[in-house]
């Protein structure tokens, strides 16, 4: 009678935490060009990897560029891992999660700063035939996230069969792409309701068997550690570079605003403030070489400067410039926030600096402060006051009159502020809010935010978040 094995032995994934421009990449190019195991480097753009390739002795890249027309990359990612090649492999992060885990076996994997593992997606579909088939035949495992059954959670089905259902997965990327979803249930059980929902991510728990190392600037504040910490052991590269002088001391940033966080409704709301920031920078940096970002969805632009995207990871053409300046706003929407609070048990506010800081904190570090030898300072420009201290203490408020007045639309009373400074709602409006209430006792949020969103006068920042307590309020009590 063959023995079982009673304790299954698993590997930890293996994570670098190390600061940007620390020289991790030349790190692991050193490794894999000094040993004779088999490695494959995973990197976010089709750019760093023809870059790192020139690093290594003897590898092979695969990406859209390389493989011929008929042919697609993971096909070709494929071949190469069947053919027995000892040569290193680059290839972005999109290919290598296409890959089958078994395909991993023998080789040595490295993750080189690529921190988004979750997407969210919102789809506008009210067929039900639609709805039961991706219910019925993408999707299994479905279990309740909440008491009021208003989440589900599930899993991707492994195989799909059947040429239309496959096409209908190709439209559906967050399902497609990966192994784990929180969709709004409402969207199943309310034949009126066309929008679904989801937030999905990659299960990491099936590469426990391969040899795989993530490295990453503040891992540890990444979603994708936070969410899976009993899978990670920090581990230690060799060589790598150590500042002069802390990054911390290496900024100088100035901010517009000490009462709002930068949000899209802020921006859509208040267009002209959004100009006076744009005209004072423009003002500012005349005739100076500088990078900047902002919202694709945004229409001002800078006069002059580099605009690059706000996944500024891999850019390392910029490393001259002494100033930046960011105008994006890369916070989760609300319904994204509570999917990832459900799921990783973790609160909204580490979803917003999982995504929104950490993008910014390596866009600044695209320019002169990623250089470790050098101790010029970078300035950098960015909205409010939160931002500017996650960088540094070293800022500065210049008030163009982004904080007056508080867009006091005309014609109303005012709301107060009690004695704690908390902005209060004035009657009118707290009127509105019960009587929604009554109407709505289930308290559903999309009915919410289309309240929220209706009604004669647009609600200014302040009246919106107070509207947002209140309900936020409501929905505890009623859990209770």
């Amino acid at each position: 009678m063959q023995m079982i094995n009673p304790t299954p032995i698993y590997n930890k994934l293996k994570y670098v935490s190390a600061e940007c421009g620390s020289g991790k990449t030349t790190s692991i190019c050193n490794i894999i060009n000094d040993s004779t195991e088999r490695y494959i480097l995973v990197q976010n753009t089709q750019e760093l990897i023809k870059k790192t390739a020139k690093q290594l002795n003897n590898c092979k890249y695969i990406i859209t560029d390389t493989v011929s027309k008929d042919e697609s990359v993971i096909s070709s990612v494929i071949e190469f891992l069947s053919s027995g090649s000892n040569k290193t492999l680059l290839i972005t992060d999109k290919t290598f999660f296409k890959i089958s885990v078994e395909l991993l076996s023998g080789w040595n994997v490295y993750i080189d700063d690529v921190t988004n593992f979750h997407s969210f997606q919102n789809i506008n579909e009210g067929n039900t035939n639609i709805k039961d088939a991706i219910l019925n035949s993408l999707i299994h495992n479905v279990q309740s996230l909440d008491d009021r059954n208003m989440y589900i959670k599930a899993e991707r089905k492994p195989e799909i069969q059947g040429e239309v259902l496959k096409n209908i997965l190709n439209q559906l990327p967050a399902i497609n792409e990966n192994d784990i979803f929180i969709m709004n249930n409402e969207y199943f059980t309310d034949v009126e309701k066309e929008q679904l929902n989801i937030t999905a991510w990659k299960d990491l728990s099936k590469y426990k068997d391969v040899s795989i190392t993530f490295l990453g600037a503040n891992f540890e504040k990444s979603l994708i550690y936070k969410g899976n910490k009993e899978l990670f052991e920090s581990t230690e590269l060799e060589g790598l570079l150590t500042r002069k002088t802390e990054l911390k001391n290496r900024l100088k940033v100035y901010y517009f605003s000490k009462n709002h966080k930068l949000s899209k409704t802020w921006k859509t709301n208040n267009p002209d403030k959004v100009q006076k920031i744009y005209s004072f920078i423009d003002e500012k940096l005349e005739g100076q070489d500088f990078y900047w970002t902002k919202n694709k969805s945004d229409s001002q632009s800078l006069k002059n400067g580099t605009e690059i995207s706000p996944d500024a990871r891999g850019f390392n053409q910029y490393q001259h410039l002494l100033t930046c300046v960011w105008l994006a706003c890369m916070r989760p929407s609300e319904t994204e926030a509570k999917q990832c609070e459900l799921f990783f048990g973790i609160d909204g506010e580490a979803i917003h600096v999982a995504r929104e800081y950490e993008s910014l904190h390596q866009f600044v570090l695209r320019g002169i402060s990623r250089d470790f030898d050098s101790t010029e300072t970078q300035t950098v420009y960015v909205f409010d006051e939160w931002q500017a201290r996650y960088l540094t203490d070293n800022i500065e408020y210049i008030d163009i009159g982004i904080d007056d007045d508080e867009q006091r639309p005309r014609g109303r009373p005012q709301g107060s502020k009690n004695n704690q400074k908390r902005f209060t709602l004035d009657d009118k409006h707290a009127k509105r809010f019960r009587r929604w209430k009554s109407g709505n006792p289930g308290l559903e949020l999309e009915a919410f935010k289309v309240f929220l969103a209706s009604g004669n006068t647009a609600l200014s920042p302040e009246e919106q978040e107070a509207m947002w307590n209140k309900y936020k309020k409501e929905v505890q009590k009623s859990k209770k």
